[in-house]
């Protein structure tokens, strides 16, 4: 069976997703190691929900989270570091972060129990995701299913933009460029922003079926990234506007305090994110990321 994480998520991901994003980013956890935490206090407290900024409380009536299958194209970096303010600054890599973040790789508030925590690198929701609501009785309300690339959130909203054409999972199928959404049993949701012989249009405007992943080759997600005013960022959307283009990017820097610095926009605990001239951006590289295993 394939391992479940969850994420608590903030209004404003939920307003992105309802307009058409499929952005997912930031601390995650095991969904079986966080299965204690049935309501939305506890959940506050093992998600890490005391950050500045956050629209939760302590006596926040319900909380939302996210349930998705652990994508073998997810990069999960352990959630080590030090807090803002801390008298050591983090080895290597590490995230500098404010509290309740811990810099110790596990969750803050989590009573008794050993609840690990990652930091999610950007990527696309993968298909099979749940949105819950869990409410202060401890009844949890389903709200959406991310069915899959073609066909984003079900119930379908009313999408305003389309997939990112720089972002997420794609292969090639009969020689052609595709995006592409692996599937638990094994099959393969593909899908074009052309029309293609064989598939069919979706509410979404993707060209798309559902094939055998023997029938695709050479799948990575493409993982895009450059510099703007020497800050890192992947890119995880492009578009054109008034002639000129931009794009979404999310910063990879860890470290908040530059990212506040620089007046980035905080969508998450340890996530900013900046609407970028695409022409101000420079040491644009992009990688293409195997699966885990592969």
């Amino acid at each position: 069976m394939t391992e479940l994480l969850q994420k608590a998520v903030l209004p404003g991901r939920e307003s992105a997703w309802v307009g058409g994003d499929d952005l997912l980013c930031g601390f995650v956890v095991r969904a079986a190691d966080a299965a204690w935490a049935k309501t939305p206090r506890q959940l506050f407290d093992v998600h890490g929900l005391g950050f500045p900024g956050s629209p939760f409380t302590a006596e926040s009536t319900a909380v939302d989270v996210l349930r998705f299958p652990a994508s073998p194209y997810a990069r999960l970096i352990n959630a080590t570091g030090a807090p803002v303010g801390a008298d050591v600054e983090p080895m290597g890599e590490g995230f500098i972060e404010h509290a309740p973040f811990t810099g110790n790789g596990f969750a803050a508030g989590s009573e008794n129990h050993i609840v690990p925590v990652w930091w999610l690198e950007p990527m696309r929701v993968p298909a099979g995701s749940e949105l819950w609501r869990i409410h202060s009785d401890g009844r949890e309300e389903f709200l959406s299913v991310y069915a899959n690339v073609a066909s984003g959130w079900q119930p379908a909203p009313t999408p305003r933009i389309g997939a990112s054409d720089v972002f997420g999972v794609f292969a090639e199928w009969r020689g052609v460029q595709v995006l592409a959404d692996p599937l638990p049993d094994g099959g393969v949701v593909i899908a074009s922003f052309a029309e293609q012989p064989g598939l069919k249009l979706t509410e979404r405007g993707l060209w798309a079926g559902r094939i055998d992943a023997s029938e695709v080759t050479t799948p990575f997600a493409l993982k895009l990234t450059g510099l703007w005013r020497q800050l890192p960022f992947q890119i995880v959307r492009r578009w054109q506007q008034d002639g000129a283009l931009y794009a979404r990017g999310v910063y990879m820097g860890r470290d908040s305090r530059a990212a506040e610095a620089a007046g980035l926009e905080k969508t998450d605990a340890a996530v900013y994110e900046a609407t970028l001239p695409l022409a101000e951006l420079t040491d644009i590289q992009g990688v293409q990321l195997v699966p885990s295993g592969a």
